[in-house]
């Protein structure tokens, strides 16, 4: 049986994550800033260890991969992308230097694997091509992709010099019940987990932009199979995944289909920053290695992700709006 500990544990890939674990009958730590599980994670109490610590301090980590004897850490623990235009300083101690702790941690402890969750925005914004494969050039052009880019530099070079089991995978927008619900990014989320809450949404991004985009059931499953993948299969460390293309539009027709009196609203924000933000997401990640070498299978497309999203949602793993 292994022992997991996921960096980033309450957040949305955190507990999704733990809940694949779980099921699969393995044991699971999760590591946070504050131990506690968020609202919508409640089915999770008792069957996962909380434990205290900032993936910024290598003690922390070495603390609690050694009390724990983790022989898997899943790295999900991040400064998104607001946050890190905020601060450059936190989204570098977090996303670089808690990477560099977890390696760190890994080498000196002897960590059997380390699967981190990397992020598409290492391609870049508004200049990405329609199509991205693992080849593409990574041009970060904010600080979010620059760190998460720096991250996987990062484990690249323990593989190399330390033989640390480092693996990966990028994904553009992971949506699912409780994730935080913002301005822009929120929207991909917030126009089905709102009206599976019975209340009113109103999406500001451009509803006919498309999106590359992944259910996070798909995502962790996918991290799942990458870290139980044989090492003779894997031709790369870091790779693209991609679950599928769709436009708010499209979605909030899915969601009208699920619940006919759903109550969605377009207000198109036509800023120069909303424009940027539409089309750094409307590119397709190839995803044929992902398929080939660790066997990665969408299970979940447009349709069947609303449906389990709102039957997600009604079960409680939201939390309260």
């Amino acid at each position: 049986m292994s022992r997991n500990l996921i960096t980033g544990g309450t957040g949305l890939v955190g507990v999704y994550l733990a809940r694949q674990l779980l099921a699969d009958g393995e044991e699971v730590i999760l590591l946070a800033r504050r131990p506690e599980l968020p609202r919508g994670a409640a089915d999770l109490a008792g069957q996962v260890e909380l434990a205290g610590g900032d993936v910024g301090e290598l003690v922390h980590v070495l603390e609690t991969v050694r009390r724990y004897r983790a022989d898997c850490i899943y790295h999900s623990a991040a400064v998104l992308s607001a946050a890190c235009e905020a601060s450059a300083a936190a989204g570098f101690r977090t996303n670089v230097g808690g990477t560099l702790n977890v390696l760190e941690a890994a080498r000196l402890l002897g960590v059997a694997h380390v699967v981190f969750v990397g992020s598409g925005t290492t391609y870049g914004l508004a200049n990405v091509p329609r199509r991205v494969t693992d080849d593409t050039p990574q041009r970060p052009e904010n600080m979010y992709g620059t760190t998460k880019l720096c991250a996987e530099l990062l484990g690249l070079q323990y593989h190399r010099q330390y033989g640390v089991n480092f693996r990966g995978a990028r994904y553009a927008m992971i949506v699912g019940p409780g994730r935080r619900i913002t301005h822009h990014f929120g929207d991909w989320s917030g126009i089905v987990e709102r009206p599976a809450q019975e209340l009113p949404y109103t999406v500001h991004s451009d509803p006919d932009c498309p999106c590359a985009y992944i259910y996070v059931k798909d995502a962790v499953q996918s991290l799942v199979d990458l870290k139980r993948a044989d090492a003779s299969r894997l031709r790369q460390r870091m790779y693209n995944v991609h679950g599928f293309m769709a436009a708010l539009s499209e979605v909030g027709a899915a969601v009208r289909r699920h619940l006919p009196g759903a109550q969605i609203a377009y207000e198109r924000d036509q800023s120069e920053v909303m424009r940027v933000a539409n089309r750094s997401l409307s590119y397709e990640m190839d995803g044929a290695a992902a398929s080939e070498d660790f066997g990665y299978v969408l299970r979940y497309p447009l349709d069947v992700m609303v449906a389990d999203f709102i039957a997600d949602v009604r079960a409680g793993k939201a939390g309260k709006p």
